[in-house]
């Protein structure tokens, strides 16, 4: 009885643990505070890259001056 309670209680986990790598959010980024300029988009963009991602302006009407405004996007792998 005790196996069996610990054998469904693993396989329970292991489901769980297999949803949440399936939902995982994307490993994006928010680039920081304060004012953007060119050198430090291109030095974001240079390490974004460098991960598999791509900068983006968020889409929510921000402050395009912003660097908080931008956003490295790496797509999910695996799916």
């Amino acid at each position: 009885m005790r196996r069996t309670a610990i054998l469904a209680l693993s396989l329970a986990g292991a489901a769980l643990a297999a949803c949440q790598a399936v939902s995982a959010p994307d490993r994006s980024y928010s680039l920081g505070d304060g004012v953007v300029s060119y050198d430090d988009l291109r030095r974001e963009g240079d390490k974004c890259k460098a991960s598999g991602g791509t900068i983006r302006a968020k889409q929510d009407g921000g402050d395009p001056v912003q660097l908080s405004n931008y956003t490295c996007v790496i797509p999910r792998t695996g799916t």
